[in-house]
């Protein structure tokens, strides 16, 4: 099933207010970049975001999917708040920007959120899950459907507003979208969409597998491997051999 984007006003404001403290030299360097196509990453302490707010290092950690969605938003939210305040020239706000999470020092890094791989289980599924193993494959870079937008007929037809909505494609599912039973508008039940035109967002992809280090293998125990994908800024990073977390 597709993931719906998360509708939460609120940590949107208090995602952004966390970026201008802590991140705004880092946010100056990337509205003063060049390229405006470029994927950018945006490095953040999880630890430092537990103190600072912790409803929302819980919402990050339990529902990662959609929450960090919603941080690269308030990422080009705070780009915007920036370039508005100092003016630069030949600066712009960078849409393609993708906060990533750095869980050391932070309880993220005790065994339920950092297991070994061959110790991952169902309970694990849905959470902000950090793996360390050495890389045995690493497929080549191909280009993947991220995102659609659609909008809601019956809202157009009859208030005559467009209720549009972002669907995200479900990797598992083989990148298949499935559209919500009824409009997600709260004024409204329509069930006909229709794709809106030049609205597909396109990424880089790649698929590695890492495989459990055989130090912390028992005598005689088989390693683990476990396939992982890589988007956008992450791409071509790691190679065959390399240690990865």
């Amino acid at each position: 099933m597709a993931t719906p984007e998360v509708d939460d006003p609120e940590s949107m404001k208090a995602l952004t207010v966390f970026l201008l403290r802590h991140h705004s030299n880092d946010l100056r360097s990337i509205i003063l970049a060049f390229d405006s196509l470029y994927h950018y990453s945006l490095h953040i302490q999880f630890a430092e975001l537990m103190n600072d707010d912790p409803p929302r290092a819980h919402l990050l950690f339990s529902q990662p999917r959609q929450y960090l969605r919603l941080f690269d938003s308030a990422a080009v939210l705070a780009q915007r708040a920036l370039l508005e305040e100092f003016g630069w020239v030949n600066a712009s706000v960078k849409e393609f920007v993708h906060v990533r999470i750095d869980i050391f020092g932070s309880p993220l890094e005790f065994p339920e959120t950092f297991p070994s791989i061959g110790k991952v289980r169902v309970k694990h599924r849905g959470i902000l899950l950090t793996l360390k193993g050495t890389v045995i494959r690493s497929g080549g870079i191909k280009m993947i459907e991220g995102e659609r937008k659609y909008e809601c007929r019956k809202c157009k037809h009859i208030i005559f507003f467009v209720h549009s909505f972002k669907v995200h494609p479900e990797l598992e599912t083989r990148n298949t979208i499935l559209l919500p039973s009824s409009c997600p508008s709260q004024k409204c039940a329509g069930t006909s969409f229709q794709l809106i035109e030049d609205s597909i967002i396109r990424h880089d992809y790649q698929e590695i597998k890492i495989q459990e280090s055989v130090q912390v293998l028992g005598v005689g125990a088989i390693p683990r491997s476990i396939p992982v994908i890589l988007q956008d800024d992450l791409v071509d990073i790691v190679k065959a051999g390399g240690l990865t977390v």
